[in-house]
């Protein structure tokens, strides 16, 4: 067996590997703890050894964008490329996964595993445990959650993280592939619909039986991101300036930081901008979980709905207005394929 086919079947099975552990969407239970969690971003809660203040999370984060953006800026003036096409793969470059890019990205899995900031993330699949099984969520009760963490102000999964740069990604090269025969206005219906589909599909519904309207939206951020890395942009009246610019004798210059603060809402936090659930069966055991008081029969700590109804406000958590859903998803269609809502509101009463 020569060395090129004895590669390519290594690369084969380390992508069936990896796929089988990474395929389904990440779940997260921004949900149990939530107040310990809003309060040690808040500075009051305990201290995580060897982790920055909670004040300083953003600028580690942000540190590593704008180290990915000169690794690129380096790239372009070595390459100095010529069409698009050859700028988009060094772009793929600087932030994609070589083999996975859709399931994973480096930077993520530097958040998860290298970066100095507290990350949070609940025992026994918290809201997902209990009687919940993989009848109810597939493939994904395999998958551990996604950790915690709050950068731009918001509490999000860092999975987001990932959205952000994958999907926001896959939609760019949607977004660049329409463009071909598509005015740009009409475009944005059809990566809006793109984005339901996946979904519909391994990442969401049909391998964890959840619809997430965090994900779409942390999705369009990306896009948006990508867009904004050569042009500025102004999409349906979002606007953001762009990152490089590009003199006359053709090399690039970077103008600008990066800050997470300019792409994260409050719509990428999955208890303020809730989730659909598929499958009412696994609706009413989640639900269950969020008025279960945890520990042992007879235990006294409080469950999550008497938390949330001691005082909402601080529950929910300081946040800004979120946009409509019709924004960045197709709301209308998500409803009908997951129409029981993860609304700690609802569920909880207020």
């Amino acid at each position: 067996m020569n060395r090129r086919i004895s590669e390519l079947l290594a690369l084969a099975a380390f992508s069936c590997a990896l796929a089988s552990t990474v395929a389904a969407a990440k779940e997260l239970d921004q949900f149990t703890d939530r107040l310990l969690v809003l309060q040690y971003y808040a500075g009051g809660y305990r201290a995580v050894d060897r982790a920055p203040g909670p004040t300083k999370v953003d600028a580690v984060l942000d540190a590593r964008m704008n180290e990915l953006l000169d690794e690129l800026a380096r790239a372009l003036d070595d390459e100095r490329p010529d069409t698009l096409d050859e700028r988009d793969l060094l772009v793929r470059k600087a932030f994609q996964h070589r083999y996975l890019p859709e399931l994973i990205t480096p930077y993520e899995e530097w958040v998860k595993h290298e970066a100095p900031v507290p990350l949070y993330k609940v025992r026994d699949k918290g809201i997902f445990g209990h009687a919940v099984d993989y009848d109810d969520m597939r493939l994904t009760w395999y998958i551990e959650l996604s950790p915690i963490v709050r950068a731009g102000g918001v509490l999000i999964g860092i999975d987001k993280l990932g959205h952000f740069l994958a999907q926001g990604f896959q939609y760019y090269e949607r977004y660049r592939e329409l463009g071909r025969s598509v005015p740009e206005a009409p475009r944005y219906p059809i990566i809006r619909q793109y984005g339901h589909e996946q979904e519909l599909g391994q990442l969401g519904i049909a391998t964890g039986g959840v619809y997430s309207y965090a994900d779409l939206a942390s999705n369009w951020s990306g896009m948006l991101f990508f867009l904004a890395l050569f042009d500025d942009v102004d999409a349906e009246g979002e606007r953001h300036a762009r990152f490089f610019a590009q003199s006359a004798d053709g090399s690039y210059q970077r103008v600008r930081d990066f800050h997470w603060v300019e792409w994260i809402s409050s719509d990428w936090d999955e208890v303020l901008n809730p989730a659909g659930i598929e499958q009412r069966e696994l609706f009413d055991k989640v639900s269950a979980n969020l008025r279960r008081r945890p520990g042992a029969r007879g235990a006294r700590r409080k469950s999550i709905c008497q938390h949330y109804r001691d005082d909402p406000a601080a529950f929910l958590g300081p946040h800004r207005p979120l946009r409509p859903r019709a924004t960045y998803a197709v709301p209308e269609r998500g409803e009908r394929v997951a129409p029981y809502a993860l609304d700690v509101r609802a569920i909880c009463g207020e």
